[in-house]
């Protein structure tokens, strides 16, 4: 065998494959030797039909047997000996017609992961980490306290907060119904903040069974783009008001015995901060992977497959047409996608490529203590792990060693970097970046450190 191989750049690859007419005539007579052992024709004994009587019957099975091994073969060679990546299947083309006498040539092009020379960096970058203060711990403890709270139904007004009504509501501008501000029996407690300030000042002084409508104006900075400083008209229905009868102080004498709280209110204030810390710890953690596979992404610039890309951007693109029900995509919109997909694709050649280099191995040991740590997230013993793994299947397995590959990779990445602790912003300033760095399509939310 031998090969031709031509760089039409740096992802994409054309290789000519060429088989002599000695090896074809070999193959072929291997082939129909080992056929000849294999089946049995009337009026012959097993082994020895005449080859023409062997062709007469089985000669284009041969022929295609013939094909697909010269084929398989000459792709394997040729892709393991330039060492490449494929990030697609090849395509065949330019094939001679195979005969038992001459030589069979073929073309094989292929989409390439590049060749990027990288490694660990100490990049600086700014990290302003979440901290720790005690309005955490007490907005903790009055969830727990809501917890206990006793209601009773009532046919009076809403009019204190703690109350609790359950409402139907739809919102609309200029009389047509807008997307996401639609609810049906949605447990309101009034003073939770879970809603808007307009809407919930437009609760109280109404009794279940009423109907009403409120104008309701949307933050500037509120987290949907559609929504954000707009006024939305709503129609109210009220189908239950229940008056807050009992609200509970947390006490150690109210704690002993609940199941699943320690007994006293220390021990509980101590619990509640380590599981705060622990949590801001991990978000810090994630906030870090985040900027330095950015980093990455913008510190090295190579090309990417265009086929790998071209699926991307369409599996984006299907997301945001289900999502906004639209038939086409802006433009704009479009092009942070693009810019999107491209993103997660430098991100993915990023960190397999360090992987590689890292020699990053996931061990069976890894794999059950992700399983053990998912059981925990449902509430599950940790017993239970060995039953997610063993009902999870190999291709979620396989999924799962992949991202435990990312993580250690973001790991080494993280422990690199240089994060220099800036001063915590004013607010004015955290709305104002979160303005001019809001995205709207499904894909900007884009995971980059799971």
């Amino acid at each position: 065998m031998d090969y031709k191989i031509n760089h039409l750049s740096t992802v994409e690859k054309e290789i000519e494959v060429s088989f002599s007419a000695e090896e074809v005539q070999a193959q072929f007579k291997q082939e129909y030797s080992q056929l000849s052992h294999s089946v049995n024709i009337k009026g012959f004994r097993p082994g020895k039909a005449p080859l023409n009587v062997l062709k007469q019957f089985y000669g284009k099975n041969v022929k295609a047997d013939v094909e697909r091994h010269f084929i398989s073969e000459g792709m394997q060679e040729a892709v393991l000996k330039e060492k490449l990546r494929l990030a697609t299947n090849p395509e065949i083309f330019d094939e001679n017609e195979l005969t038992e006498t001459g030589a069979f040539t073929f073309k094989l092009r292929a989409e390439v992961f590049p060749e990027i020379d990288i490694e660990l960096k100490p990049f600086e970058h700014d990290f302003t980490p979440i901290k720790y203060d005690d309005t955490m711990l007490e907005n903790e403890l009055e969830a727990i306290k809501a917890k206990f709270i006793e209601y009773k139904e009532s046919d009076e007004e809403l009019s204190a907060e703690k109350d609790r009504l359950v409402i139907s509501f739809v919102g609309k501008i200029d009389g047509k119904e807008v997307e996401n501000t639609a609810g049906k029996d949605v447990t309101v407690i009034v003073g939770d903040g879970k809603f808007v300030p307009d809407f919930e000042k437009a609760l109280p002084g109404h009794k279940k069974g009423d109907s009403f409508t409120a104008d309701v104006k949307f933050p500037e900075d509120y987290r949907s783009a559609e929504l954000a400083g707009k006024t939305v008209q709503f129609t109210i229905d009220v189908t239950k008001v229940e008056k807050c009868e009992n609200a509970p102080e947390l006490t150690d004498e109210f704690l002993a015995g609940k199941e699943g709280y320690p007994d006293t209110v220390a021990e509980l204030k101590d619990q509640i901060k380590k599981n705060i810390e622990n949590y801001l710890d991990d978000i810090s953690m994630q906030g870090k992977k985040s900027i330095a596979i950015e980093t990455y992404v913008n510190e090295y610039d190579f090309e990417v497959p265009p086929s790998f890309m071209l699926n991307e951007k369409n599996a984006r693109i299907d997301d945001y047409k289900r999502e906004f029900k639209a038939e086409e995509v802006p433009a704009e919109e479009l092009a942070k996608i693009e810019d999107d997909a491209k993103f997660a694709i430098k991100r993915y050649i990023i960190l397999n490529t360090l992987a590689d280099k890292l020699d990053i191995k996931v061990t069976d040991k890894d794999v059950d203590i992700a399983f053990a740590q998912e059981a925990a997230q449902y509430g599950l013993p940790a017993e239970f792990a060995n039953k997610l793994r063993e009902y999870a299947g190999e291709e979620r397995i396989n999924a799962k060693k992949y991202e435990i590959k990312e993580q250690k990779v973001l790991d080494k990445m993280v422990e690199k970097m240089v994060f220099t602790e800036k001063a915590e912003e004013k607010a004015e300033e955290k709305k104002a970046e979160k303005k001019t760095t809001k995205r709207t399509t499904k894909k900007a939310a884009e995971k980059e450190a799971e």
